[in-house]
């Protein structure tokens, strides 16, 4: 029989892989012989036979409210254990909570009908404020390197509650108290790249797909991707973080991927890549607005569940932008373009050209030079075109120089 001696991690401040295996609860196994004779006022005790109990209900027993209301105790004993304690106790705290999270998903909600993803949620912010609100003056030996295991949890659990408001608070409880946590590079999660990548790519999302501010979602977003590649794994993170980014960056910086040089590594990558994404550029590169609506309708639902639905309808500004660009080509690059020949383009882009010329040009009246004006006048306050309209002649008089400017030190393709 092995025998593992729990004592010396809590006079040594430090853990290994065997007092992990201790913690965890789907290891349990009677060749192995944990030992804890050191005192401290009951809660080492306490938590020895928690986990114990914890790990033969896990074997055993197929009693989810029960293993729910050990691992709630398991977490909460290390909780009080880990205010006495420095930094060397925050990975294994995590290694807790973390299966804690994902016993409480499992479980859902208990026969009283309570949600124990919200107690559990509870119980792990403890966690992380135990981290946050370290005052030791030895920054090496602080808890607050560990903050960012614990938000990457709390993202994971409000996602599961859709609890926006949730994830929102902790994202200002992380911004306000910047200048006193460490940075992503400096903090714990540096030593685990998969955490890195979760932070950054909930951070991307939150500020993408909430707050509609796609320039930091595509910032945290293309960060998250960059450590994937380094890492060379995460690929179901991959799947996940290109959904958002594809979007935000055409979006942000009108640029796209080359999906034929893209090294997509999984099943789902290509299908996003060629069945959800390459439509859309292809739309977007031809002013097709037919393709474009055609196309969104029928992924409707799948922009909505990644809370795509704003970054695509954008979208479709820069597809009508294109339109604008290639009847000005089409007119021999004219500083001034009637918006008859605009709404010629926009008729073609909008309905086909299987139609007779003979109708589009019924269909082109002041109700439609109208609309094509106010759609003028936001690409022109957005600084997409260059120039002015004249209502009265119904034209739109373009800049002799760069009519159509391209953002700064941007490249076509990711």
């Amino acid at each position: 029989m092995v025998k593992v001696n729990l004592d010396r991690y809590f006079i040594e401040k430090r853990y290994d892989d065997q007092f992990l295996q201790f913690l965890r609860n789907d290891n349990f196994n009677e060749s192995q012989d944990f030992i804890l004779t050191l005192k401290n006022d009951g809660k080492l005790d306490q938590l020895y036979n928690v986990t114990m109990e914890l790990k033969f209900q896990c074997w055993v027993n197929d009693d989810k409210d029960k293993r729910f209301e050990l691992a709630d105790e398991q977490l909460r004993l290390l909780n009080r254990i880990a205010e006495q304690e420095t930094n060397w106790i925050v990975y294994p705290l995590y290694i807790v909570a973390n299966q804690y999270f994902q016993i409480a998903y499992k479980t859902r909600t208990s026969t009283a009908g309570e949600n124990l993803l919200e107690r559990c949620g509870r119980t792990i912010h403890r966690s992380f404020n135990l981290c946050l609100n370290d005052r030791n003056p030895e920054l090496p030996r602080n808890r607050k390197i560990g903050c960012y295991l614990f938000a990457n949890l709390e993202f994971q659990l409000y996602r599961r509650l859709e609890n926006r408001d949730m994830a929102k608070n902790l994202v200002k409880v992380l911004q306000s108290r910047v200048n006193e946590i460490p940075t992503l590079s400096q903090s714990l999660a540096a030593l685990h790249t998969k955490h890195k990548v979760l932070y950054n790519y909930y951070m991307g999302e939150y500020y993408g797909c909430y707050e509609s501010d796609f320039e930091k979602g595509f910032t945290y977003l293309q960060e998250a991707l960059l450590e994937c590649s380094v890492s060379g794994s995460c690929d179901t993170q991959i799947d996940r973080i290109l959904v958002l980014l594809v979007p935000f960056a055409l979006v942000t910086r009108r640029i796209y991927p080359n999906f034929q040089h893209t090294a997509l590594t999984t099943r789902r990558s290509r299908r996003v890549a060629h069945h959800i994404y390459t439509p859309i550029i292809k739309s977007l590169l031809a002013g097709n607005l037919k393709d474009y609506d055609t196309h969104f309708a029928k992924h409707e639902l799948f922009f909505l569940r990644n809370g795509l639905f704003v970054a695509m309808s954008l979208l479709r500004e820069l597809v009508f932008l294109k339109l604008v660009k290639l009847c000005w080509e089409i007119s021999g690059h004219v500083t001034i373009v009637p918006l008859t020949t605009i709404a010629m383009g926009y008729v073609t882009s909008l309905y086909g050209t299987r139609k007779r010329r003979k109708k589009l040009t019924i269909q082109i009246n002041d109700s439609m030079l109208d609309e094509l004006e106010c759609q003028l006048a936001n690409l022109i306050c957005k600084n997409f075109v260059k120039g002015y309209l004249s209502h009265t002649n119904r034209c739109l008089v373009l800049s002799k120089k760069d009519p159509f400017p391209h953002l700064p030190h941007v490249t076509q393709q990711l």
